[in-house]
């Protein structure tokens, strides 16, 4: 995965030791309201946790570990906690590059890309984006 981070928590439920960990797409949840309950889910799921239990109220209850940052996630942990407001603008970030990487790739050669061109291009997709989101 190229954008991607580890999720790891520990926990004791009925007498049993769980140590649960999942490599997160962030690609799949960056954008969810509530980030880290969809990343409780995921290690839920992926270690048949059923979703409706007073276990996973249990595991919810501890803290989520997270490393092996890739991608947009690089930079965005820091002692095993996650700066949830930083990963979410790297990744903004590289989408606006890959969109105006397509748009550049259709309209200008090699030679036209420049820096104040590139600039420009990010400059234009921000607008377009503030726009949509605020309607006049």
């Amino acid at each position: 995965m190229k954008h991607s981070l580890h999720a790891s928590l520990s926990f004791d439920y009925q007498g049993k030791s769980f140590a649960l960990q999942s490599l997160i797409n962030i690609k799949n949840i960056v954008t969810h309201e509530d980030f880290y309950r969809s990343v409780y889910l995921q290690l839920a799921q992926e270690h048949n946790i059923d979703q409706y239990s007073y276990q996973l109220e249990v595991m919810m209850d501890q803290n989520i570990h997270f490393s092996d940052a890739k991608g947009c996630a690089e930079g965005c942990i820091d002692n095993q906690s996650l700066n949830l407001d930083l990963l979410r603008k790297n990744y903004e970030q590289v989408l606006c590059l890959e969109r105006i990487e397509i748009v550049s790739l259709k309209y200008l050669n090699s030679s036209e890309m420049t820096q104040s061109v590139k600039q420009a291009l990010i400059e234009a997709y921000q607008l377009g984006k503030t726009s949509s989101q605020n309607p006049v």
